[in-house]
């Protein structure tokens, strides 16, 4: 397998196959970034006191009401006194859940959306290197919507399911060691803690080492699945055994991706820089575009909230539309940074695939001299 080559031909294909751009702006949108938020607290080392703590709930049905009110509280409080929101605190909590059923319904979208994109990339990469044909976008959608997109959805799950398992043992064993501290502090020892503390960090250290393996298996999982029409566990079978017989040739362009991933990160800082003109005027775009089902939410929102509230409601209805609308430079190169990793995957896995046969012509004319 020649990588330097799958890596030419992969940017080849990114840019002479416009038809991709659109499932990479898919898969960019619904996969391909990732948000992150700081919280910074200023707490003095004394401010905690154990004595006014408040004590844990007997039940569940309680934990969950107590909660609720702690919520209402630190919301009420955090809001300006010229907002009467606990007057339509009602309003409110219902426009909340409102938007929240809304984030649920796109989630679900994008999530449908993300399936087929990643099946129509896969199948018109291999199509486009088998025949040299290019497919349209309609085509792309019409062989992407299939009972693969299905398949690739119930592999990702099956992938992730480990360290959601992990991740919830950890979660689990915190509360219950908070739990037992909150109730009987010298029950609980803080050598204990510190044993605790640092079979959590081993075990997050382990979560990633698995999580980045899995992921690396995955990329073959998809590709004999989406390119060989198998089910789900052939896929799985026959992606392992595929990774674990060319171990170094996948373990060769895995590290190189790495490479290309840490190169690529520095080119993004430096490109949002370089950027922040365009995206100045694509958020003034973005906001002439928002501000139509801004003053919808805003008119609908008055019928039942007053002064501010109907506009600061309606502005966290359209912030998702504005935030993708104005950093849309960003996210057109996410989706060539989508498209070309996919198809070094989709081009090393039919190298490793040719590669038998390869070995199998190469053996009589070798006799033959």
């Amino acid at each position: 397998m020649d990588p330097i080559k799958i890596l030419k031909r992969s940017w080849h294909i990114l840019w002479q196959y416009r038809a991709l751009w659109i499932f990479g702006l898919i898969l960019a949108l619904t996969a391909g970034s990732s948000s992150g938020g700081n919280s910074n607290s200023n707490v003095q080392s004394d401010s905690f006191d154990y004595q006014k703590s408040s004590p844990m709930p007997d039940n569940i049905v309680d934990f969950f009401t107590q909660a609720g009110e702690e919520i209402e509280e630190s919301i009420l409080e955090s809001v300006p006194p010229s907002i009467p929101i606990q007057e339509e605190w009602t309003g409110v909590m219902w426009t909340i859940i409102g938007f929240v059923l809304l984030m649920l319904v796109v989630g679900f979208g994008f999530t449908i959306l993300r399936y087929v994109s990643e099946t129509a990339v896969l199948r018109m990469v291999d199509e486009y290197e088998a025949t040299d044909t290019k497919m349209s976008v309609r085509q792309g959608f019409r062989i992407g919507w299939s009972r693969t997109s299905w398949r690739l959805f119930l592999i990702d799950f099956l992938v992730s399911l480990p360290i959601l398992l992990l991740l919830t043992a950890l979660f689990v064993t915190g509360i219950s060691v908070y739990a037992a501290y909150n109730t009987n502090p010298s029950f609980v020892a803080d050598t204990t803690i510190f044993g605790i503390i640092i079979i959590a960090v081993l075990a997050i250290i382990g979560v990633v080492i698995i999580g980045i393996f899995l992921s690396l298996l995955r990329n073959f999982f998809w590709r004999v699945c989406a390119l060989e029409n198998v089910g789900v566990m052939e896929s799985l079978r026959r992606g392992f055994s595929m990774v674990r017989q060319n171990w170094k040739s996948v373990g060769l362009m895995w590290l190189i991706m790495i490479g290309l991933g840490i190169a690529w990160a520095i080119v993004g800082m430096i490109a949002f820089f370089i950027l922040i003109p365009v995206m100045i005027l694509t958020a003034a775009v973005a906001a002439v575009i928002v501000s139509i089902p801004g003053l919808m939410f805003a008119g609908i929102f008055s019928l039942f909230l007053h002064g501010w509230l109907p506009w600061i409601m309606a502005g966290v209805f359209v912030l998702p539309l504005f935030v993708t609308l104005a950093f849309s430079p960003l996210t057109l190169l996410t989706a060539w940074q989508q498209i070309f990793t996919s198809s070094v995957w989709t081009l090393t896995y039919r190298e490793l695939v040719a590669l038998p046969v390869l070995i199998e012509d190469e053996v009589p004319q070798l006799a033959k001299e």
